[in-house]
């Protein structure tokens, strides 16, 4: 990116903050101006009130007498700016931190309702994480500094300004001295700035091995292997090599930052010592008075250091539109799939699928992970898809969700490409238990009612209907809680066992009118007595849906209506159990394998099919 397309991208990230917080609240964002404007006047308002009550008193010392009425006005207005000066940091504060509140809601709202918006392939693409941990750095946060920086910015440049009007009155020759060292302090701040930010934006996927480290010695499921493995030492090792890397380089940043504004300081200090000397003469001689003295060397001290902190903070203002340019590449990110389907379809359940020359690879691949599969999905009928691992399976069923959309052919419900569908519209439609199924931080009846939490969410009874019908009740009324018990171990006090999670699991997915059902490994954690439980009802609850069945297991298939066996990502067989296996292939040659594993007299896959 050249210097010029910089210089735009940063005009665009600033627009687009100012616009944010502007329609954030308006009414803090203008008291924060207000704000910067009275705190940067009042410096200067404060030296000349200064000065002409030490003149004042001068005069009346000179003539002798105690009058004190010549003082009063400067006293009156010295007090009203003091207050003013006092309750004007209160308000600051009080504006500050409400709008700091007001931006991290807003905008981490925002990310997360973007961030619902996006495909599936975004989050699983591992060029997408680097812009994920970069804009998870606490973006409220960033935005809202950018705010509280720039205003810094206005109030000490505006404190800069007035204060050398009132200096340039009293000794002409204090910008000759001020702007020689302000120039070149600026430029090398606002490198500074950019070598801060590259140094923090080079560190995104180092940061993400170091949560990474952490999550396998803290987290409950990772945590037995690592202590069996002794993985502790090894993993805090490249930890602390990680922090050393960060620490010394950010050293080294600090040390640059302390050497240029050492030297800066220095030599302003000198400089305008020396003015504050020549000051000191001309009062001698009559040329200034002794208040012009009394608040020049206050005033140059503090025209010093406003210099210095507006500069800072105009270059941290400069950080933060970079950093807050990353929540803004995010935002930028637009769906891969299309949208823009609008039809809403009124057809009953079940739904028929008609798979035609699908093909798919996923993005950044150029390898098919689906090959030309045509397939035909009755109304109503149970499908099972089986293949050895890699085949493309749980693929296959992604571009029936439409977590990602076929490179070539198309997929129809009830002769309706999904496609031309509305994408909620569609989505309500199905129901999943995947292989990694969710297991929620909640009561186990919002476990249950997430499946259509609109609908359930308040609704006991119809969670308990659902219990009771996929047959897990029991189960759950022997908990502490019952279904009021919050299961999890990150903030509940009571966990399940990975066959129970799975159980609820699919509750969940029966608790959805959905027409297409889809069980990727549904008895994966279960034993075979529970299995054999979820087979008996099978029918019940699959009432009125078409189903699609992944799994290894050939008890499983004992539920299918048929079977489709894919292998290399292409359909390669489907039929019946008792039609593939009295052929040779693919299934065949599977089921016989399986056979010779099962001990003699008691294959379950013959008890089922």
């Amino acid at each position: 990116m050249s210097r010029d397309q910089r210089e735009q991208r940063r005009a665009t990230v600033m627009v687009w903050a100012a616009k944010l917080v502007w329609q954030t609240n308006a009414k803090l964002f203008s008291g924060l101006v207000f704000m910067a404007i009275i705190r940067g006047v009042l410096p200067a308002a404060l030296a000349l009130t200064i000065r002409g009550l030490i003149n004042s008193t001068v005069e009346v010392a000179d003539l002798g007498t105690l009058e004190i009425a010549p003082l009063m006005p400067w006293l009156i207005l010295g007090f009203a700016l003091s207050t003013v000066d006092a309750v004007s940091r209160l308000a600051d504060r009080l504006f500050t931190e409400r709008l700091q509140d007001d931006l991290n809601l807003r905008i981490t709202g925002d990310v997360l309702t973007h961030a619902a918006t996006l495909d599936l392939g975004f989050f699983e693409d591992p060029r997408s994480q680097d812009m994920l941990a970069r804009t998870q750095q606490d973006p409220g946060a960033r935005l809202a500094t950018l705010v509280t920086e720039s205003q810094k910015a206005i109030t000490h440049l505006i404190v800069g300004t007035s204060l050398l009007g009132v200096l340039t009155a009293i000794e002409p020759l204090v910008p000759l001295v001020v702007a020689p060292f302000a120039v070149p302090f600026l430029v090398f701040q606002w490198r500074l700035s950019r070598a801060r930010h590259m140094e923090e934006y080079s560190r995104a996927t180092k940061r993400r091995w170091t949560g990474y480290f952490v999550s396998k010695l803290t987290q409950g499921e990772a945590v037995a292997e690592a202590k069996l493995l002794d993985l502790g030492p090894l993993l805090v090792r490249r930890f602390r090599k990680i922090l050393e890397e960060f620490r010394d380089r950010t050293a080294a940043l600090h040390i640059r930052n302390f050497k240029g504004s050492a030297l800066t300081a220095t030599l302003t200090t000198v400089a305008l010592y020396l003015l504050f000397f020549r000051v000191a003469v001309r009062t001698l001689d009559g040329t200034v008075t002794l208040g012009d003295l009394a608040i020049f060397g206050g005033a140059t001290a503090r025209l010093r250091f406003a210099v210095d902190d507006a500069i800072r903070a105009l270059a941290n203002s400069r950080e933060q539109v970079l950093f807050v340019s990353n929540v803004l590449d995010f935002l930028s990110v637009t769906p891969q799939r299309a949208a823009s389907g609008t039809l809403v379809s009124v057809q009953p359940a079940p739904v028929r699928i008609d798979m035609r020359n699908v093909s798919f690879a996923y993005p950044g691949s150029t390898k098919p992970v689906i090959r030309d599969v045509t397939l035909e999905i009755r109304a109503g009928e149970t499908l099972a898809i089986v293949g050895e691992n890699g085949a493309g399976k749980t693929t296959l069923v992604k571009l029936l969700a439409r977590l990602y959309d076929p490179d070539d052919g198309q997929i129809l419900f009830n002769g309706i490409d999904i496609q031309e569908m509305s994408p909620e519209d569609h989505r309500r439609r199905l129901s999943f238990v995947f292989q990694m199924f969710g297991r929620y931080e909640a009561t186990i009846a919002d476990n249950i009612a997430y499946g259509d939490w609109r609908r359930m969410l308040e609704k006991r009874e119809l969670v308990e209907e659902v219990a009771r019908l996929t047959g897990i009740h029991e189960m759950i009324e022997a908990l502490p809680n019952g279904y009021e018990t919050w299961v999890g171990r990150l903030f509940g006090a009571h966990s399940l066992s990975g066959g129970e999670w799975q159980k609820v699991a699919v509750a969940r997915a029966l608790a959805r009118d959905a027409s297409l059902l889809v069980l990727d490994e549904p008895t994966s954690n279960l034993d075979a007595s529970a299995e054999y439980r979820l087979f008996s009802r099978f029918k019940e609850l699959a009432r009125g849906r078409t189903t699609i069945l992944i799994s290894h297991r050939f008890s499983t298939l004992g539920m299918a209506d048929r079977i489709a066996v894919m292998k290399d990502g292409q359909l390669v067989e489907i039929g019946t159990h008792e039609e593939l296996v009295g052929r040779p292939g693919v299934y065949s040659t599977l089921y016989g394998f399986h056979e010779r594993l099962q001990p003699r007299g008691n294959s379950v896959a013959k008890e089922i099919v």
